[in-house]
C-alpha cells in the first residue's frame, strides 16, 4: 500500500511539473517578460475581461497548491519551516493573481510586484515539490 500511495503522488508532482513549465512557456509568449507587453495586456482588459483570466487562475491554482501543500502533511505534522513555506506559497499565487486589478499605464510598479510574485511562486512550488518528492511516506 505504501509503494500506491508513492506512486499516485510521484505522478502528481510530475504532472504539476508539466504544468509549471507550460505556464511558464505560455508567459514567455504571451509576454516576452517585458514591462510595456504586460501593461499592454491588462491594461485594454475591461474587468469583465480581467475576471476572464484571474478566476480559472485561481481555481487553477489554488487546488494545485492546496494538494501539494497538503502532501507536506501526510507523514507527519509539518515543521514551522513548512508552514512558512505553505503561507508563502499561497500568498504569492493570491498576490500574483489579484495584483493584474491595479495595473495601469502610471503604476508599472505593479507589474514589477505581478512579476516577483509569480516568480516566487514557481520558485516555491518547486521547492515544495522537492520536498514532496524525497519524503518518505508510510501506512498508519
Amino acid at each position: 500500500m505504501k509503494d500506491i500511495y508513492a506512486v499516485v503522488i510521484r505522478y502528481f508532482l510530475l504532472m504539476f511539473l508539466m504544468l509549471l513549465i507550460t505556464g511558464v512557456w505560455l508567459l514567455l509568449l504571451h509576454s516576452s517578460l517585458t514591462l510595456e507587453s504586460f501593461t499592454n495586456y491588462y491594461v485594454q482588459k475591461t474587468i469583465f475581461g480581467l475576471l476572464e483570466v484571474v478566476t480559472p487562475h485561481l481555481f487553477a491554482m489554488g487546488t494545485a497548491v492546496f494538494i501539494l501543500t497538503h502532501f507536506l502533511s501526510l507523514n507527519k505534522k509539518n515543521s514551522s519551516y513548512e508552514n512558512k513555506l505553505t503561507l508563502t506559497l499561497f500568498s504569492s499565487m493570491l498576490l500574483s493573481n489579484l495584483s493584474v486589478f491595479f495595473i495601469s499605464e502610471q503604476s508599472t510598479w505593479i507589474i514589477w510586484i505581478k512579476l516577483i510574485s509569480t516568480l516566487l511562486f514557481l520558485i516555491l512550488s518547486l521547492l515544495t515539490i522537492y520536498k514532496v518528492f524525497f519524503r518518505t511516506y508510510s501506512v498508519k
